[in-house]
């Protein structure tokens, strides 16, 4: 088939104008749109926090901590109190060197801290079972001592340790006694008996 010349210059000048044409179109025929999302930010400002100093080792007090503890319970009743007896009782010393106290036989008896065991007593005279212990307390040496306590309830010898709670024995009516007691004494140095209580009392209570 012979193309005329007209024909073709015709298509040719038909084509060109096609192709001027695609550009012009919009740009949304050619590319899609991108969309650009920016997210919010937050500033949070934290000021620097004040740092407390240690308190010194030295200016710390525990009010409620003492070394010192009862045997029993301070509200037990006491049928002896220290100091000279009256009327005098028969067989019993005119002065009293300690406290007797009545919780009831069998009733468990404790150290008053910690110490060592300097004397005992399993039974032993007047006393009966005792246990005599030295401690350090606000740096001075004090002897505290447990005496007519039951048969079999002591169980500690000389230089033994003892720590502040420890049971020592039970109530009981051993040595020179008329019925279940605790005879117990504070001895300042070792060898100076003072009344007992009051100084429970002071150091139980000591801050």
């Amino acid at each position: 088939m012979r193309i005329k010349r007209g024909q073709l210059s015709v298509t040719a000048l038909a084509f060109a104008c096609m192709m001027a044409a695609v550009p012009a179109l919009p740009a949304s025929a050619d590319e899609p749109t991108e969309t650009v999302a920016k997210a919010q930010t937050q500033t949070l400002t934290v000021e620097a926090a004040e740092v407390t100093p240690d308190i010194a080792r030295g200016d710390f007090k525990m009010s409620t901590y003492s070394d010192v503890q009862a045997p029993i319970p301070m509200t037990t009743p006491i049928s002896s109190p220290f100091g000279y007896r009256i009327p005098p009782c028969a067989g019993c010393s005119s002065y009293h060197e300690g406290v007797d106290l009545t919780p009831g036989a069998g009733y468990k008896i404790e150290a008053i801290a910690d110490g060592v065991v300097t004397d005992v007593g399993n039974p032993s005279g007047g006393l009966g079972v005792y246990i005599v212990i030295q401690h350090k307390i606000e740096g001075k040496i004090v002897s505290s001592v447990y005496a007519h306590m039951a048969l079999g309830s002591m169980n500690y010898q000389v230089g033994d340790k003892i720590s502040r709670g420890d049971v020592v024995g039970a109530v009981g009516s051993t040595g020179q006694s008329t019925g279940p007691h605790l005879y117990f004494a504070i001895r300042l140095d070792g060898t100076r008996a003072i009344e007992p209580m009051a100084w429970l009392r002071a150091h139980i209570n000591s801050k």
